[in-house]
């Protein structure tokens, strides 16, 4: 993120952990990922992204898609599906180049399948504050032309 690293932390509350090596552990889906239950149009991004899992351990990831409903992650940990999970993304200032505006709220996830090296991830908002949630829309709309 460009903002400081202790403001990326306050999102939490703690410095993201970092991942742990990676070692061979099975990753089997639980869902294909045409069981993204969004409708709506996605775009392609690439921000910096966190989730807090269930037990407290906050892991960073990256959005990779997003829509007015959800997002699509990649992450190299195993994240539970069918769980709310609370998040935070760097989401790059409309107006000012190099800024990033912290948007946080909850997510409930809806798969989790391995994509290559990766493990995708598709989210679907619970929560999400107002002015996130604009500041979201006006970017989906901006990277739609």
């Amino acid at each position: 993120m460009s903002t400081s690293q202790d403001d990326a932390d306050a999102l939490f509350g703690a410095p993201a952990t970092p991942p742990p090596a990676a070692s061979p552990s099975p990753v089997f889906p639980t869902a294909a990922p045409s069981a993204d239950m969004r409708k709506e149009h996605r775009v392609k991004v690439s921000w910096p992204a966190r989730v807090q899992l269930p037990g407290g351990r906050v892991v960073d990831l990256r959005v990779r898609d997003l829509s007015e409903s959800g997002v699509g992650l990649l992450t190299n940990v195993n994240i539970p599906a069918s769980t709310v999970l609370n998040f935070a993304i760097g989401v790059p200032h409309l107006e000012v180049p190099g800024r990033v505006v912290p948007v946080s709220g909850t997510l409930k996830t809806t798969y989790l399948v391995l994509t290559g090296p990766d493990l995708s991830c598709g989210g679907m908002f619970v929560s999400l504050p107002e002015d996130g949630r604009d500041l979201l829309n006006k970017w989906i709309r901006r990277l739609r032309k």
